[in-house]
């Protein structure tokens, strides 16, 4: 399967990472990451082949899983989880990654959307040592 298939796929994925982070006290939900997660897969063949796979296993529980309601989501996914636990944990890191470095939930954390240097770590100026006398004493190892 391809990225392309996942694109199409599009409102389940949304669906499937809406339950694993559910939105509430003013975060939204994790279909913030969907972008994120489908240009992973458009980047990666490998992740774009979990993602399939994960979204087949959900496939195969049967009775669909959009007319579920939240609960019958959640114990979906679980089943999901313990018959394919590699698909699901890369699925869960893959939304995880995507939803805390959106700019809504950054914001929401009360952090500044951005690159955390330079803003986040200050580095302070300080002179470089003088290498002077290291350069004078010349190789110390044996020429191999």
């Amino acid at each position: 399967m391809s990225a392309g298939s996942l694109a199409a796929r599009r409102d389940l994925l949304a669906l499937v990472l809406d339950t694993l982070v559910p939105a509430g006290d003013g975060f939204p939900g994790g279909a913030v990451a969907l972008d994120h997660v489908l240009a992973l897969a458009a980047a990666s063949a490998d992740v774009a082949s979990i993602l399939e796979r994960g979204l087949q296993a959900i496939d195969e529980m049967g009775a669909g899983f959009a007319p579920l309601d939240a609960g019958d989501r959640e114990r979906a996914l679980t089943r999901v989880e313990e018959s394919h636990a590699a698909l699901f944990d890369a699925l869960v890191r893959h939304t995880y990654d995507g939803y805390y470095s959106h700019p809504a939930v950054i914001g929401r954390l009360g952090l500044e959307p951005g690159p955390v240097q330079p803003r986040g770590h200050r580095i302070e100026t300080a002179e470089l040592p003088d290498l002077g006398r290291v350069i004078a004493r010349g190789p110390i190892y044996r020429p191999t």
